[in-house]
């Protein structure tokens, strides 16, 4: 019997319905231009969430991954409540918006997200809409490697690098409640960067120094992760941008950073209460992958790995209250029974962690909250967790 090697699959997929015109796509409004300073505000409100493209149900279905074009649009559902409730400012897309760069997927985005996010040429829309924050995935270049669908949808992104090219890095700073708050997005996909690498890491001190109070990251590929579905800092990439940010910003400033590429929803406190939060919002929809409680940090520089235990504590929580699951399901999870001795994990076939990050800033104080899609379809807040200056991250 032949076997079909997921590339091949991939590259049939790819050569179906391809061609892209990003001058005909419909546009959506960016949060912000490259090293501009938005208007002061009190408070601060938005979601995160990567991972939000529709499946390609043969190779997201592979290796045991949970699958479901269903959970993308609950976020979204629930993504839409905050927003009417007006207690949404704006919506971080951390990666992997379609399948592949090219017409049909971008309007299928546009079909997917117009009735939430704003945009220069959409019909006019009853109700509040916000503008995004866009972070470029690896599925995002597929086919473009000079991401002009990404620019075509959102522009004005990144920065001014001349001859009409698209940039996937920028940042941009928000005063609130007094404390100013720097966002510096930066692109880890180095090898379809090709030369734009080096000139993102020679724009990337500039980025990170200056007068401001803290930092938050977003890239899409993780440093940190136990998703069965990533290689952890891939190739060290991942760890050299931050230890590039770090170098510039100044001690103590980087508060949080936010990944996507693992399908997961995950979070880490590697250096303890007082340091930085590595935040995985890979849980958009499409696929969910494994995620492991425990296991070794090698990869990202650090000796044993497991998720921030309040976070384990709660989503142990959230898998107490399933009534449906297999007790094979729930043993691996406790690494109990037959998986005694075996690391714990929690299965992205059968419980997956589909669901999406809330982050509340005001002043100096920023809170983080998962909210995850439950049995229902529903959304619910299992999890939270604060950082307050000389306390560092505590429960709320």
């Amino acid at each position: 019997m032949m076997t079909v090697s997921p590339k091949f699959l991939m590259s049939a997929f790819l050569l179906l319905g391809c061609g892209l015109q990003p001058k005909n796509l419909p546009t959506h409004k960016i949060l912000a231009q490259d090293a501009t300073e938005l208007s002061p505000t009190e408070d601060l409100r938005f979601g995160v969430v990567g991972n939000t493209r529709t499946s390609i149900p043969i190779l997201d279905s592979r290796g045991g991954r949970g699958i479901s074009d269903a959970a993308g649009g609950q976020i979204l559902g629930d993504l839409m409540w905050q927003n009417q409730q007006g207690a949404l400012d704006f919506v971080v897309l951390m990666g992997d918006m379609v399948r592949a760069s090219r017409d049909s997927e971008w309007l299928a985005f546009d079909h997917q997200w117009r009735d939430l996010l704003e945009g220069s040429t959409l019909p006019e829309i009853e109700g509040r809409r916000v503008p995004t924050m866009p972070v470029a995935g690896d599925r995002d270049s597929v086919l473009d490697d000079r991401l002009r669908g990404f620019g075509g949808v959102f522009p004005g992104v990144g920065a001014d690098i001349g001859f009409n090219r698209v940039a996937s890095w920028y940042y941009f700073d928000q005063e609130v409640g007094g404390s100013k708050w720097r966002f510096i997005v930066v692109d880890s996909n180095k090898e379809a960067l090709g030369s734009r690498w080096k000139e993102q890491l020679f724009w990337l001190p500039k980025a990170a120094r200056g007068d401001y109070d803290h930092l938050l990251d977003f890239m899409h590929d993780p440093r940190i992760s136990l998703s069965a579905d990533t290689e952890m800092n891939q190739d060290g990439v991942s760890q050299l941008l931050i230890e590039h940010i770090e170098e510039h910003a100044g001690l103590m400033k980087l508060r949080a950073v936010f990944s996507a590429g693992a399908h997961s929803s995950e979070i880490y406190l590697p250096e303890g209460r007082l340091g930085t939060a590595y935040v995985g919002a890979g849980g958009g929809g499409a696929r969910a992958a494994t995620l492991k409680r425990w296991g070794d940090g090698a990869p990202a520089g650090m000796e044993h790995m497991q998720l921030e235990p309040r976070f384990d504590l709660a989503i142990q929580g959230a898998l107490g209250k399933r009534d449906d699951l297999e007790q094979a399901v729930i043993d691996e999870a406790k690494a109990e029974g037959e998986w005694e001795g075996f690391i714990g994990a929690y299965s992205g076939r059968h419980f997956p962690l589909f669901g999406y990050w809330l982050v509340d800033i005001q002043a100096d104080s920023l809170r983080l909250s998962f909210r995850l899609v439950t049995e229902s379809g529903a959304l619910e807040e299992v999890y939270a967790l604060q950082h307050k200056l000389k306390v560092g991250w505590h429960q709320p």
